[in-house]
């Protein structure tokens, strides 16, 4: 589920600079944008036809934090898409996070803890 989830994320970066008419002037978060859609759709297609695991993890959340960060870092002008264009970077950005941050821990409570150990060890 949380990989369908990453999933559509990464769909909705490649297609919000159309659905949200961003303007052919603003090439920066077009490439931003672009480059973290193609991250998020092929570590979630991986994910889906294997199982998770901490890299596609860190993979997700790294290119979560990179939007939140690009979201305050770059100037992308007065224009009035600006603050658009800031907004849903950093809202995909941290939806990314989150469902990177939930994965981790769910994958990390799935799998058995060493000091745990077997039952036929003792």
């Amino acid at each position: 589920m949380l990989s369908g989830l990453m999933l559509l994320t990464g769909v909705w970066l490649f297609l919000c600079m159309w659905l949200l008419s961003y303007p052919d002037t603003y090439r920066l978060p077009h490439l931003i944008e672009t480059g973290a859609s193609i991250v998020v759709v092929i570590t979630a297609v991986s994910r889906l036809s294997r199982a998770r695991g901490r890299v596609s993890d860190f993979l997700i959340g790294a290119t979560g934090a990179g939007l939140v960060i690009a979201a305050f870092l770059f100037g992308y002008g007065d224009h009035g898409m600006s603050t658009m264009i800031r907004v849903n970077q950093a809202a995909s950005g941290s939806v990314l996070v989150l469902l990177a941050t939930a994965s981790s821990l769910l994958l990390s409570r799935s799998r058995p803890s060493p000091a745990n150990g077997r039952p036929g060890d003792r």
